[in-house]
């Protein structure tokens, strides 16, 4: 299966959020068995609280004692724990998803990345979604449903009518997640996905490898040479990768050009000799 949905697991969450679904964990142990540890042998000083007692409480006394303790807990408090908002639905909720994932049941979706991947999208929808990325490229900027129509008929096609493709906002959303052009004019999407970017790197091992050129206005006003007025230029720098050194710079009165840069890397290839002081 392509791009199968990875689920979250509790190494996803950050150290505060995962001492926040702890907390979360002992207040649901506590309802669940009335120890906040979900064992008596585990027992903390004066457990069970007479109201958790599940000797002479039933499971759902204990959860509108709960939710009345958090009630009435400081309200910053209870925000950061995320416990601001809880309730008997809310606690009988928590328990289903404890008992179904654990510990990461009890993670507020916030606190967690978002799902990797989407189970719907088969090797065969795949192929078929780059298939129709790559004919769009080709013609003018057509919408979503266009798109979605040139899905169903490729996959009907090539892999038969008994492929399921999924539903048009599934399909919108995983474009948007491997494509997303926005609203890119049609000819700079076709040019950026003719662009390959290279994966080779670069080792740079001696001086004068590699040099980086940067061009930035200068902050400061300085002075015309004809007219004594104050002008703002451009500084063009270049820059040795090896050794962080300076080999060359040029100042414009306006921004550079491609005749600046040449003359720029001149300066680098053929340097001023050093002064006799």
């Amino acid at each position: 299966m392509s791009e199968e949905r990875q689920r979250t697991g509790v190494e996803d969450l950050q150290e505060h959020d995962l001492t926040r679904a702890r907390i979360r964990e002992a207040h649901l142990l506590e309802v669940q068995t009335g120890y906040r540890s979900g064992s008596r042998h585990w027992a903390r000083p004066g457990e069970p609280r007479p109201e958790y007692d599940p000797a002479h409480t039933t499971l759902t006394e204990r959860r509108r004692a709960k939710a009345d303790e958090l009630k009435g807990l400081d309200r910053q408090e209870a925000k950061h724990l995320g416990l601001e908002w809880f309730s008997e639905r809310s606690l009988k909720r928590m328990a289903a998803q404890y008992t179904e994932h654990g510990l990461i049941g009890l993670a507020d979706g916030r606190w967690t990345p978002p799902l990797r991947g989407r189970r719907a999208v088969t090797e065969e929808i795949a192929e078929a979604i780059r298939a129709v990325h790559a004919e769009c490229l080709h013609r003018s900027k057509v919408s979503m449903k266009t798109k979605e129509r040139m899905i169903h008929q490729y996959v009907t096609e090539k892999f038969g009518s008994e492929v399921h493709v999924p539903h048009y906002t599934t399909l919108m959303k995983v474009w948007k997640e491997w494509f997303d052009s926005g609203r890119a004019r049609q000819r700079y999407v076709r040019s950026a996905a003719a662009v390959e970017t290279g994966k080779a790197k670069v080792v740079i091992t001696r001086p004068g490898q590699v040099v980086a050129l940067d061009t930035t206005p200068l902050p400061v006003k300085v002075l015309d040479d004809v007219f004594g007025t104050p002008i703002t230029v451009h500084l063009t720098l270049a820059l040795d990768a090896y050794s962080h050194s300076l080999v060359a710079f040029r100042l414009t009165p306006v921004s550079e050009s491609s005749v600046e840069v040449a003359m720029l890397l001149r300066d680098v290839l053929r340097p001023l000799p050093m002064r006799p002081d």
